[in-house]
């Protein structure tokens, strides 16, 4: 397996639905050929800096992945065929892949992406006779004047 990233820029003018249903298109392939997606960034609708195929904004897509170059060809393969992607580019980052790294990668960005658990009170309100304190702010420290 090698180490892929891939860009391809969808069709500013088309509704979001159709944005995300290709998104999920080109993940699914990856995954389909033997794939691993390690990560897949969505910078936006962006203005284009020329017209491409009469449009002038287009939806910027990064993915992240390992797999091996069929799974590229077949990548590239359904771009072409796509009319809702404008242009697309896949460089290759590294020859060999770490698979037990790689699961470590996906694993430490999906508990980053994953929101924090609020910190719950150590007594319920509800309970009878129960107190509770709240947490008075903490003034900063002033600075130490020097004469």
């Amino acid at each position: 397996m090698r180490r892929y990233e891939s860009v391809w820029v969808v069709n500013g003018d088309l509704p979001d639905e159709e944005v995300k249903s290709a998104i999920e298109k080109f993940s699914r392939i990856i995954s389909s050929q033997g794939g691993t997606v390690v990560g897949l960034e969505e910078w936006g609708r962006r203005k284009l800096s020329y017209k491409i195929q009469g449009t002038i904004r287009g939806y910027y897509v990064l993915a992240d992945f390992a797999g091996s170059s069929e799974t590229v060809k077949e990548l590239e393969r359904n771009y072409r065929i796509d009319d809702r992607i404008i242009r697309y580019i896949t460089t290759k980052k590294s020859d060999k892949v770490n698979l037990e790294a790689l699961q470590a990668e996906i694993a430490a960005k999906a508990k980053a992406a994953a929101p924090a658990p609020e910190p719950e009170a150590a007594v319920s309100a509800e309970e009878p006779g129960a107190m509770v304190e709240a947490a008075a702010p903490s003034e900063p420290a002033a600075p130490a004047k020097e004469d």
